[in-house]
């Protein structure tokens, strides 16, 4: 089980090894003597308002409970992983993995799993209580939410990670499986249930490094090739465009100084867009900076920037209409008890929109989220 909470910066300290060492044994932990299984909860609750929007079709409000379950067995050597997300907005089966421990520090996965050239979806994965804020950076969103790229991949990954000698510790994974396809507004993961879908091919890699092997800090390197084949009947906006040639390089990094924590991240996109007729060339940068604040044990005040370099005008991006172009953020969170916390953000947003203007708005967030047992 997860430890009791001593202090804010003891709660975050890596909680990606938290669940990989809870749940699927990603960190290499020592060859388990006994099977275990284990059940996780992630329940939260969220409302949502805008004012001063630009546009009357922009969504102003809304209440969502969403209910996110983690399920794992580690036996002596093979590993399952299934996560369910249950939503009044969506209901969908997030991963759904087996992994074979072939070396202490080195784990093989074949299934469902989130792309290895997402860092904030590796560190918090669906889980809200996970994460400080309440919003992800526009960067990590998941395909449904807009998202520029691809967060589910299904396939075969090889992870490792490598104490070095002096308790510094080097981790690499590597991934190829089936990309999304892009339809009407957004990328849409392989679905399992539809075996004869044709998806194209996605090869995802990550490097970290970290001073401590079991320190929350981290910096990394991403890259990713995703072939996005289009389903052109399904929207106006993607007749004669056959496929997307996708390639992603970044890096990110997740630093602390005492109270002070700062999460970034930059990624280069390029997208070729097969047409018919003719390719269009489109490439672009996106970022975004966090920072986060321990004011004592239980408060944590925090902010972000998304912004993007060439982006304004990205053919690409015009195909995400909901996508975040821009997010100044602020916040504040309260952990209310071990396992508890509320949540509440404000922000100065820029929707990307069907044209070359972005639909500007401001919005107000409060969230409830907890995990169990």
């Amino acid at each position: 089980m997860i430890a009791p909470k001593k202090r804010r910066t003891t709660r975050l300290c890596r909680p990606s090894a938290t669940l990989s060492i809870l749940l699927a044994g990603l960190c290499a932990s020592p060859v388990a003597a006994e099977s275990q299984q284990e059940l996780l909860l992630f329940p939260s609750l969220d409302t949502y308002n805008t004012f001063k929007e630009e546009r009357p079709e922009i969504e102003d409000s809304f209440v969502r409970g969403t209910l996110n379950v983690l399920y794992s067995y580690s036996g002596e050597r093979f590993r399952f992983l299934g996560e369910y997300l249950w939503s009044s907005h969506e209901s969908e089966l997030e991963r759904f993995k087996g992994g074979w421990q072939w070396q202490d520090d080195t784990m093989l996965w074949l299934g469902r799993f989130h792309s290895t050239a997402r860092y904030w979806t590796s560190e918090y994965h669906h889980g809200q209580f996970l994460q400080t804020p309440i919003t992800r950076p526009s960067l990590e969103e998941w395909e449904d939410e807009s998202g520029p790229i691809p967060s589910h991949i299904t396939g075969l990954s090889l992870e490792v990670d490598r104490q070095r000698g002096d308790d510094s510790a080097f981790g690499y994974a590597i991934s190829a499986g089936l990309a999304p396809k892009f339809a009407e507004h957004e990328l849409v993961p392989y679905d399992v249930l539809d075996p004869g879908s044709d998806h194209g091919l996605a090869v995802n890699f990550r490097l970290v490094y970290r001073p401590e092997f079991l320190s929350p800090m981290q910096v990394g390197f991403i890259s990713g090739w995703n072939e996005i084949n289009v389903v052109s009947e399904s929207s106006p906006d993607l007749t004669d465009l056959d496929r997307i040639d996708q390639l992603t390089v970044g890096g990110f990094a997740d630093w602390r100084w005492s109270d002070f924590r700062l999460i970034a991240s930059l990624v280069y996109l390029n997208n070729e867009m097969k047409y018919v007729d003719a390719n269009v060339n489109d490439d672009f940068l996106l970022s975004y900076v966090q920072f986060e604040y321990a004011i004592n044990e239980d408060f944590t005040f925090f902010g972000r920037t998304d912004n993007g370099f060439d982006e304004d005008l990205s053919p690409y991006l015009r195909l995400l209409p909901g996508f975040i172009a821009h997010r100044h953020m602020l916040g504040l969170r309260w952990d209310i008890a071990s396992f508890q916390s509320l949540t509440v953000e404000i922000a100065d947003t820029s929707r990307q929109g069907e044209a070359f203007d972005h639909d500007n708005f401001k919005e107000y967030r409060f969230q409830w989220s907890s995990v169990f047992p």
